[in-house]
């Protein structure tokens, strides 16, 4: 008999976390619901789940990034499962009609210490480099320069350590440039200089 396939790392902890095996708020338990349930009926609403999309974004963290302080120092940024339903939900779910990401914004909130900014830093990164988007404009964006420079310092981080990243970007203090694209991510604030 053959074996089931596996569940992609998304939808397990969907169904995981419905299942109850792992703690959830009520707005986790929403998503991880919206998920499984579109794989059911979203083709009828024009919804798809591009695995490969997902795993692509999944993949590049441990491949590109590491981390550069604490005891994590110089190992792999590989996500948890629940970043990896945050970022496989925002890049693996596509419109039938067009091909283009549904998710067009998401608000994530996680607890103090959780690793935000090193998450937004990747996701900016992955947005900068990889998500085949000639000219992209990535903003680390917050009210104060010091908010806004927190995101940015993990991302400037992360890139300088990766020998891969280095080769392909430049690497300023308040920018980073992706020549081959005409593409640029920095920080921004609503402070006036």
């Amino acid at each position: 008999k053959p074996k089931p396939k596996p569940l992609h790392p998304v939808t397990r902890y969907a169904t995981d976390i419905l299942a109850g095996q792992i703690p959830a708020n009520k707005w986790v338990r929403l998503a991880c619901k919206r998920h499984l349930q579109d794989l059911k009926t979203g083709k009828r609403r024009g919804l798809y789940f591009d695995g490969a999309a997902a795993d692509h974004v999944i993949s590049f963290f441990p491949e590109f990034l590491k981390f550069y302080e604490g005891n994590f120092d110089n190992q792999p940024f590989t996500l948890t499962p629940c970043q990896q339903f945050i970022v496989g939900s925002i890049f693996g779910w596509k419109r039938k009609r067009d091909g283009f990401r549904r998710f067009r914004t998401a608000y994530i909130e996680m607890g103090k210490g959780q690793g935000k900014s090193p998450l937004a830093g990747g996701i900016g990164l992955y947005c900068l480099a990889f998500d085949d988007e000639p000219g992209a404009e990535i903003y680390a964006a917050a009210v104060t320069r010091e908010q806004a420079g927190i995101l940015f310092r993990d991302a400037r981080t992360f890139a300088e350590k990766s020998e891969s990243l280095r080769d392909i970007l430049q690497i300023d203090k308040h920018n980073i440039a992706y020549p081959a694209e005409n593409s640029f991510f920095r920080p921004v604030s609503s402070e006036h200089r």
